[in-house]
């Protein structure tokens, strides 16, 4: 059964939250939820305004997961794998529709989709450049319009016609064999692995979701936007998100962004997607989940990349006085994350939505050396 912590560690975790909320600049609400991966004990908590007009956030505010969604889709692509739908080594032009593939990645003249498989999609090492942060030439990307509090919505038409024709693909896909490997993340990947999902599945990813792992997980607060959840909750998200003073307006980008980040959700159902995946429920072999972070690549310092995972593991001169554990999982744009600490056994849920990715890296090791802190045992 379940329990709420309390004590020493729901204090600290408390005034951790309530912190950094009130103490950095532009942040004005903040969600977390800390749990035993065996599902023993959880603390949630909840600070701040979750909108403009001053309504309190609580611990069960739906808010957009971002790029977290990423980790959906590869729990949905691993468990093809398992069922031997499709590999790690299928060729994308081999799954996907010519039109979809021809001369989607052209580099120094040479057209290199057709080398292009499954496992480049999930560890970002395609080359491909990301249709949502690069900008064509003499334009504006869609992220730098999301945050300048527009609507930026990108079918996957316009996706595949920004790759092909406006944007420049990084450097060849890797070889998989090669001890080292050049990675760049782009939510291109995503979007054609959302595309080969539905292609295998003969159903829309939406519903993939849905059928396979917000079902039969009992994620009743959990939803693909625009849909709208089992519990009966509005599609929208109950948090906004600010970039500086302006409210971003993402209605029409979440629509478009099933693959790479058009996820609602809640504290409570993002600890237990998690906890399942960690804990065996969702894979058939217990060995899939390690398998995403065996082997990994450097995206930006210090986090480096697996199959759909990111990996947060700081050398210690990051921080001298705690040996920082690894964690595992996915973080987002919107300062949201949701990790799985194998040291500590716990996952670790939140976000303070706004639009500084790099802020839950520097709140989560606090979090860590609380609980490293802590005896649960009693």
């Amino acid at each position: 059964m379940t329990e709420v912590v309390a004590g020493s560690l729901a204090s600290e975790l408390d005034r951790l939250l309530t912190r950094a909320v009130d103490r950095r600049r532009g942040v004005h609400h903040g969600l977390l939820a800390v749990a035993d991966v065996g599902g023993s004990w959880i603390w949630r908590g909840a600070h701040g305004a979750a909108d403009p007009d001053g309504t309190p956030s609580s611990v069960d505010t739906r808010y957009a997961v971002a790029s977290v969604t990423k980790l959906y889709t590869t729990v949905v692509v691993m468990r093809l794998i398992e069922q031997g739908a499709i590999t790690l080594e299928d060729r994308i032009v081999e799954l996907l529709p010519a039109d979809m593939t021809d001369g989607l990645h052209v580099l120094d003249g040479v057209d290199h989709t057709s080398s292009i498989t499954v496992e480049h999609l999930l560890s970002h090492t395609s080359g491909l450049p990301d249709y949502y942060e690069e900008a064509p030439p003499g334009g504006r990307s869609p992220q730098t319009r999301l945050l300048a509090g527009e609507d930026a919505p990108v079918p996957f038409g316009e996706v595949l016609r920004l790759v092909r024709d406006e944007l420049a693909p990084h450097f060849a896909p890797q070889p998989v064999d090669a001890a080292e490997r050049r990675a760049t993340y782009t939510d291109t990947n995503f979007q054609l692995l959302g595309a080969v999902v539905e292609a295998v599945t003969g159903r829309r990813l939406r519903t993939v979701f849905d059928e396979t792992l917000f079902g039969p997980l009992q994620l009743d607060d959990t939803s693909s936007y625009p849909q709208r959840p089992r519990s009966g909750a509005a599609a929208e998200p109950q948090a906004a998100v600010w970039a500086g003073k302006i409210v971003l307006e993402p209605e029409g980008a979440l629509t478009h962004q099933v693959a790479d980040g058009g996820i609602i959700s809640t504290l409570a159902d993002q600890v237990r997607f998690l906890s399942a995946v960690v804990g065996g429920e969702v894979f058939d072999d217990p060995g899939t989940w390690q398998q995403l972070h065996r082997r990994v690549n450097r995206v930006f310092f210090p986090i480096d990349y697996g199959l759909g995972v990111m990996r947060y593991a700081p050398p210690r001169w990051m921080s001298p006085l705690f040996a920082i554990p690894p964690i595992v999982g996915h973080s987002g744009s919107t300062a949201s994350w949701l990790f799985h600490c194998p040291q500590l056994r716990i996952v670790t849920a939140g976000t303070f939505n706004v639009a500084q990715p790099p802020l839950p890296f520097r709140f989560l090791p606090r979090v860590l050396r609380a609980v490293a802190r802590t005896d649960l045992s009693t």
